[in-house]
């Protein structure tokens, strides 16, 4: 934003032509090279930091008539001069200038008001009349309502909009506090606007007092909303030696006027709040601080009094006690006296009319400026320091005021032949220092956190502070941000004994290292861990000290557990153990070791410990499946059937023959629990995993063969018949049975077992042996096997040696009788003969003789049919033979062939019986599509040898010849041996397309 001086100067030009133009600043007439003129000296510097806080710089303009008044609001300057002459000036658009004549002859202007928006001016004159200008008029209204009355403060509405001053507060010279509202309309050309208002009073100041004291400051500010349209006001109000507030809640858009009187009606029967502070100064000022972003509720106030400038911030409770009503509320706090500044030491005030007051104040967020008649000077309102003393050169002459921008919060100071402004250039730069020194350190910090180096001075002296008050580990925690030395830290806390501080130091240092600074969190996270350690075992020595011992173990495991540190640990793990087996504390080993995934280390201390089932709990935790191959033979030996659970619920993520080794190893000592899991592993790995490892079967059935010989059967006939799926060695398998049956000679499923196996080796003369140790049924299904119903010598064989345990073993004669109808037609009584013994009579198999002669005689006369009809086939034949050698066939000239329609006698031909007749070269290609594909392959090669044979001139006429005649043979017999009609194959083209694919298109059918 362009100040006055860059814009107003360089854009105005008037020309005096008047007695009045001559009293207007010329401006335009008076630029010089240097607009800017610094006035205090010791200021100028050529960096940012040094620059003065309030940089004064002189306005290059030079007022035809004297400045008596200066009010300025939202870049609107009003300057009144020689009390008769208004000058508006926007400071945006400098060129647009309204000059307004206020009074006349005698009559100037006493006091002179700008409302918050620049918009409204209100001006008193001395004869107690009161002018009202509205932004664009150039004709004063004056307020006769207002007669009578000398206005000595005003409180302007901060949210009135339109062509309405809202509801404002005016403060009078006999104590009176009115209000009033006042509306324009527009001015014309010929008429001005209406002036609509109403002025009243709503409170007295001065009543019951003595002596009349004026109003010298006024304001009010809103503070909360209420229900129904209502809101809650706060309204200050001065004297030269009081200072008064009012809290109240009113309805602003009730219509009723003046509408704070429900704020002051509250007070009728019991005072205001007050503060009172003797003296004898007649001039008073009242100042509230706003927020540049927020209008609403102001921050600060400064009361300008006898003895010096009350100041105090300004706060609104979120809730009232119980006990105390809105009305009675106070809103000021942290208020004190700043007394003026000792003017001993001031040099000669070269207006020695005056007496040395102060004239007028301005409050900034951290300072008070005060203007007197040849200086201005700036106080610090936190430290009551004096920091600028600017004295005036004498010949622009005395200041006459001092006044501030609310909304752009720019100073000014004027005299009546000059204009100065201050620029505020980082007001808050030293603020953190100020708060240092009183000890205010997180306010210190609030003003420093943009400069790092401010910001550590301020946590050096927090913790210095801290550890001189006896609070360490608060020290602890400052000293840990800062950018001390860390060896110089670390020693301080050594020497004083501090080690509960001196790990907290250490933690918020770790916690403040980035990831990348990998050695600093190995140091720190290392040594800490050997401080807790050490108290550890202290607490442990002290008896009575349980919680607190727990809370150490647990800061322990946290530290230990943070996943920034988990990479500095895993690189550093075996310094950590070595740290927690020398301090003896097993259980944080175990803990560690659990986070940093070492369950080897883990399972190893549990074993030696002979907790088998924590091991087994932190082999579960992990994901590493040679861990189990590794432990399972010892878990195995102590918990079988939890250890197999724990295989189990793997699946096929662990391999079973890896875990072969743990099972042999239990199974060897012979407990039937070790065994039984065994097999439940197997079998679970056999038939839910479906696994195929001939190792795996081989094993489950050795395990079957020696401790459970029934299952093995069925396992067996699990496995199946078929050779090639079986999963377990056949060979193997046999031995096992073979040499567990000895052993268990009493145990049949072992036979039976054998005999299966045999089986499935095809030995079926073996199988059947065996069979017969069992049942001779068995033996019996195996001799009738579906595979060897094509073998009759090999069943033949099967049921011999069925017979002959039934004969020479059982001696069951009528048994033997039996099965010689068992066996159908495969044995006959003359067979089994050989195995009765010689002692045996004839009566005990005179039926089955009897019955073998009827059948040889019943076969022996079948026989002789079959040759009768055999002999009567081939006089048949030869009857027929002879017949078909005497027939022929007679071939006339008009027969054709019956493949290509013509004249059959036009070139060679073939005549068959059927008395179907083909050209040659037709009959071959009818017939050869029909051939099979090696008869088709012979007549192409018998063509392509007739072709050849016809063209060798090498070869004499009678061996052609000959050679001819035994290819033609070959060719009738391959071509012509059978009609293509009606022979067998046309039989075989029964199923053969009429037309084949290449032949079939779309109009095929049309």
């Amino acid at each position: 934003m362009a100040s006055i001086l860059d814009q107003y100067e360089a854009t105005m030009s008037r020309s005096s032509t008047s007695e009045r133009n001559s009293a207007r600043p010329n401006i335009g007439s008076n630029i010089s090279s240097n607009p800017m003129e610094p006035v205090a000296s010791g200021y100028i510097s050529t960096t940012e930091d040094q620059t003065p806080i309030f940089n004064k710089s002189k306005i290059n303009f030079k007022p035809q008539e004297p400045i008596s008044h200066m009010a300025i609001c939202n870049n609107m300057l009003c300057m009144v001069m020689s009390g008769h002459l208004l000058l508006r000036i926007n400071l945006l658009h400098p060129d647009n200038v309204d000059e307004v004549e206020i009074a006349r002859g005698d009559d100037k202007v006493y006091k002179l008001y700008f409302d918050p928006t620049g918009r409204f001016v209100l001006l008193t004159l001395t004869s107690e009349e009161t002018i009202f200008l509205t932004p664009n008029s150039r004709k004063p209204k004056i307020l006769h309502k207002f007669k009578g009355h000398k206005i000595e403060s005003v409180a302007w509405c901060h949210t009135a909009s339109g062509n309405t001053t809202g509801a404002v507060l005016v403060g009078t010279s006999w104590g009176l506090i009115m209000e009033c509202s006042i509306e324009t309309g527009e001015d014309t050309k010929f008429f001005g606007g209406s002036v609509d208002q109403y002025f009243k009073q709503v409170y007295n100041l001065a009543k019951g007092e003595a002596k009349v004291s004026p109003v010298t400051g006024l304001e009010y500010f809103y503070t909360a909303s209420k229900e129904n349209g209502k809101n809650e006001y706060c309204i200050f109000a001065s004297t030269p030696t009081r200072l008064f507030q009012f809290s109240g809640i009113m309805n602003p858009n009730s219509g009723d006027v003046p509408v704070f009187q429900a704020v002051f009606n509250l007070y009728n029967d019991s005072p205001p709040r007050h503060i009172d502070i003797p003296g004898n100064r007649q001039s008073s000022q009242l100042i509230l601080l706003y927020n540049l972003k927020s209008l609403s509720v102001p921050s600060q106030f400064a009361w300008m009094t006898t003895p010096g400038i009350y100041v105090g911030d300004i706060k609104v409770p979120g809730s009232l006690e119980p006990s105390t009503s809105i009305h009675q509320r106070s809103l000021i706090s942290n208020a004190r006296l700043i007394p003026y500044p000792d003017t001993a030491g001031d040099s000669t005030n070269p207006f020695a009319d005056q007496s040395g007051e102060v004239l007028s104040i301005v409050l900034t967020e951290f300072h008070l400026l005060l203007v007197y008649s040849d200086r201005l000077k700036v106080v610090c309102s936190l430290n009551e320091q004096l920091i600028v003393d600017d004295v005036y050169t004498s010949r622009y002459g005395e200041l006459l005021g001092l006044i501030k921008d609310p909304a752009h919060d720019t100073i000014w100071t004027y005299t009546e032949r000059a204009v100065f402004r201050y620029k505020v250039v980082k007001e808050s730069r030293d603020v953190w220092q100020m708060y240092l020194d009183m000890g205010k350190f997180d306010l210190a910090r609030e003003f420093c956190r943009d400069n790092p180096a401010n910001l550590d001075k301020v946590l050096t002296r927090q913790a210095e502070h801290e550890f001189n008050k006896g609070q360490y580990q608060e020290s602890a925690l400052y000293y840990a941000i800062t950018q001390n030395s860390f060896e110089d830290v670390v020693l301080k806390f050594l020497r004083a004994g501090k080690e509960v501080a001196l790990r907290a130091y250490l933690q918020k240092k770790l916690s403040n290292l980035k990831p990348g600074e990998t050695t600093q969190m190995t140091m720190l996270s290392t040594w800490l861990v050997e401080l807790y350690l050490n108290q550890i075992g202290k607490l442990k020595e002290q008896n009575g000290l349980v919680s607190e011992l727990n809370r150490c173990k647990e800061s322990l495991k946290h530290l230990l557990a943070q996943v920034k540190l988990k990479e500095c640990f895993q690189e550093n793990r075996n310094t950590i153990y070595d740290l927690l087996i020398s301090h003896g504390d097993i259980e944080d080993y175990v803990f560690f070791a659990v986070l940093m995934q070492d369950y080897e280390r883990v399972v190893n201390h549990h074993i030696q410990n002979e907790d088998y089932s924590a091991a087994l709990d932190a082999l579960r935790k992990q994901n590493s499946v040679p861990l189990y191959y590794k432990f399972s033979p010892v878990l195995m030996q102590h918990m079988p059937r939890v250890t197999v659970d724990s295989w189990i619920q793997l699946g096929k993520r662990i391999d079973a023959r890896f875990i072969i080794p743990s099972l042999v190893n239990c199974t060897q000592s012979g407990s039937e629990a070790h065994w039984k899991e065994a097999i439940r592993y197997l079998e679970f790995c056999t038939t839910e995993l479906s696994c195929v490892d001939q190792a795996i079967h081989n094993y489950l059935l050795s395990l079957y063969a020696k401790h459970s010989p029934d299952a093995v059967i069925s396992y067996l006939q699990r496995q199946g018949d078929d050779a090639s799926e079986i999963c377990y060695d056949v060979k193997y398998a046999l031995r096992l049975c073979l040499g567990n049956e000895k052993k268990n000679v009493k145990d049949k499923s072992l036979h039976e077992a054998c005999v299966h196996i045999y089986t499935v080796m095809q030995l079926y003369e073996e199988a059947v042996n065996m069979a017969l140790k069992v049942d001779v049924e068995v033996a019996k299904s195996i001799a009738d096997r579906r595979e060897l119903e094509e073998d009759d010598e090999t069943r033949r064989k099967l049921w011999l040696c069925i017979a002959r345990h039934i004969v020479q073993e059982d001696k069951d004669i009528k048994r033997a009788m039996r099965f010689l109808q068992d066996s159908g037609d495969l044995l006959k009584i003359e067979d089994i003969l050989p195995f009765f013994p010689d002692f045996v009579t004839i009566d005990h198999f005179k039926d089955a003789l009897c019955e073998s002669l009827a059948e040889y005689n019943q076969h022996i006369d079948q026989l002789k049919e079959e040759m009768n009809e055999a002999t009567t086939s081939s006089h048949s034949i030869r009857k027929n033979i002879q017949e078909t050698r005497n027939r022929h066939l007679v071939v006339g000239g008009t027969d054709r062939c019956f493949s290509c329609q013509k004249l059959l006698l036009t070139r060679g031909f073939y005549l068959f019986p059927c008395e179907h007749a083909f050209h040659n070269d037709c009959l071959w290609g009818e017939v050869r599509p029909l051939l099979i594909d090696s008869k088709r392959d012979m007549a192409d090669r018998l063509q392509q040898r007739l072709f050849v044979l016809n063209t060798n001139d090498a070869v004499s006429k009678e061996e052609r010849k000959k050679l001819r005649q035994e290819l033609l043979g070959e060719l009738d017999e391959a071509i012509a041996s059978e009609c293509v009609l009606c022979g067998e194959l046309a039989v075989r083209s029964i199923d053969t397309p009429f037309l084949n694919g290449n032949m079939i298109s779309d109009d095929t059918w049309s």
